[in-house]
């Protein structure tokens, strides 16, 4: 079990600087109680990589011939070819991704989230729908993960000329005050460290490239690129043996890793960026033609009448990730599953608050996970449940889901390779499936609580009188664990903890 609460020291190889390259050292994470913990990843992120391998050509001849690649952008300039290449690739690779359903780039064109101003006037939630009115004046649609994807990317394009230039070893802007190891900006988007401790999924793209620098487009994004006049990119701030550090060194070698942690944040914590927050990244249509180019070279008949092998799936490999995923979204009559939660009952707002303590208020239907009570923040987990995800929740709900996983791989081993999360911990107020406005928390809100899907698919809300398969297969897992099935109330991916097992576990001694 990894706790990420007590992480306080990684052992970090060394780093080549922006214009070097040396080869690193293995990295692992040192906990509170002196053990060495590896860092576990997600499921291999190169399931496409041999198809895109293939197109790469055809995709930079496709920039360099661009109307964006010759764009002044405003205040800015024309872009090095090597920034609009190396986005184009950079696209190339999370689009053949979604095809291939890896849970990166699924997470990246995952539902739209809304977007506010909180209480503090800060921007929090989803920069595509803070972006909505900008992305439909060049005709940009949401409504499929393609199309989210697509816009994410376009933004990425205007995001990555405001911040740097489109330098992808940009040192942080001497004029901020941010020297510490993780609020020091860097890289194509002037990220820093502290957007990506807390949130497991970055973590994972940062340790992935730490593991692979080899796989950064660097050759791609370095061509034609300015170069300064003095040598202040080299500088990092900070501790040298911190995980900062250590961040801001790989963001200006690594361009790949960057545009995957900026595609992902962009998503859940748009005001990290100022020029979003103020939408001064530019969006615009001639980025969208680019990448419906890319796209139409990713999907040409020639690469995918190549045979399995070239879609990267592996020549003896029976059923693609792809086809696992339609298998088990098929729908079942839930007539066939009835009666469910049987002798269970939704836990109640009221007992919550009695056993778990009381969140943070105010909330929004945008999770704030720093609002958690003190008790739930006491006893936060984060585990791994499968090759392709990890949980953050209340210790003994963690436990109870992991072990109804290994029941549900037990009878299903293949669900491993497609079951994904739309997320555990989450302290914000309900959003009701009617559309209506709730005055209540989310179970979610104490991380007891679990939304699940599989890769390819957004998660099943309102499914009406049929469940997917995969949803049919957890329900009488997670019942008789003492869970609720959100079918009861038209939530098909939802199961949080009954009020029966809140009360279990409160006589345990569980909840401390």
């Amino acid at each position: 079990m990894i706790v990420e609460q007590f992480f306080k020291a990684v052992v970090v190889r060394p780093q080549e600087d922006c214009m070097t390259k040396k080869p690193k050292a293995a990295m692992s994470v040192v906990s509170l109680d002196g053990q060495d913990h590896p860092f576990a990843l997600l499921a291999p992120l190169s399931d496409a990589a041999p198809l895109v391998a293939e197109v790469k050509p055809q995709v930079i001849t496709a920039a360099k011939m661009s109307a964006i690649g010759r764009y002044e952008w405003k205040n800015r300039g024309v872009a090095c070819i090597g920034y609009t290449a190396g986005m184009a690739v950079a696209y190339a690779s999370a689009y053949a991704r979604l095809q291939a359903h890896d849970p990166v780039a699924d997470r990246m064109a995952r539902a739209l989230e809304p977007a506010f101003v909180d209480s503090h006037g800060n921007l929090k939630g989803d920069a595509l729908s803070w972006y909505a009115d900008q992305l439909r004046a060049i005709g940009m649609g949401t409504a499929t993960s393609a199309e989210r994807l697509r816009a994410l990317f376009v933004l990425l394009l205007g995001l990555g000329m405001r911040e740097s230039s489109g330098r992808f070893c940009e040192g942080r802007d001497r004029h901020a005050n941010n020297r510490a190891a993780d609020t020091a900006e860097a890289g194509l988007f002037q990220m820093s460290f502290n957007l990506v401790a807390p949130r497991a999924e970055l973590l994972d793209v940062f340790h992935h490239y730490q593991d692979h620098p080899d796989e950064g487009l660097r050759e791609i994004f370095e061509v034609n690129m300015r170069p300064r006049e003095n040598d202040d990119d080299r500088e990092n701030f900070g501790d040298p043996n911190s995980r900062g550090f250590a961040f801001q060194r790989l963001s200006k070698q690594c361009p790949a890793m960057v545009v995957e942690i900026a595609a992902l944040g962009l998503r859940e914590q748009a005001g990290h960026w100022g020029p979003i927050i103020n939408r001064a990244a530019e969006v615009r249509s001639a980025s969208k033609e680019l990448l419906l180019a890319v796209e139409r070279i990713v999907d040409a008949p020639a690469i995918a009448e190549a045979g399995p092998a070239a879609r990267g799936l592996g020549a003896d490999a029976t059923l693609s990730r792809a086809d696992l995923a339609r298998r088990f979204s098929a729908p079942v009559p839930l007539a066939s599953l009835l009666p469910i939660n049987t002798g269970l009952s939704s836990a109640k707002e009221e007992t919550m608050i009695s056993l778990l303590g009381s969140p943070h208020m105010p909330l929004t239907t945008v999770g704030q996970n720093e609002r958690a009570s003190d008790l739930v923040k006491r006893n936060l987990v984060l585990e791994r449940m499968s090759p392709l995800f990890r949980l953050t929740g209340l210790k003994p709900a963690v436990d109870d889901v992991k072990a109804v996983l290994t029941k549900a791989f037990a009878k299903q081993p293949t669900l491993a390779e497609v079951l994904s999360t739309e997320g555990m911990l989450s302290v914000r107020m309900r959003k009701p499936t009617n559309g209506s406005v709730s005055t209540h928390v989310s179970n979610h809100g104490w991380g007891t609580a679990v939304d699940f899907k599989v890769v390819g698919f957004d998660a099943p809300a309102n499914t009406g009188a049929t469940v997917p398969e995969f949803i049919a297969l957890l329900i009488p897992l997670f019942n008789k664990a003492g869970w609720y099935s959100g079918v009861a109330f038209n939530d098909t991916m939802h199961f949080e903890v009954s009020e029966e097992r809140i009360r279990e576990w409160a006589k345990k001694k569980l909840l401390k």
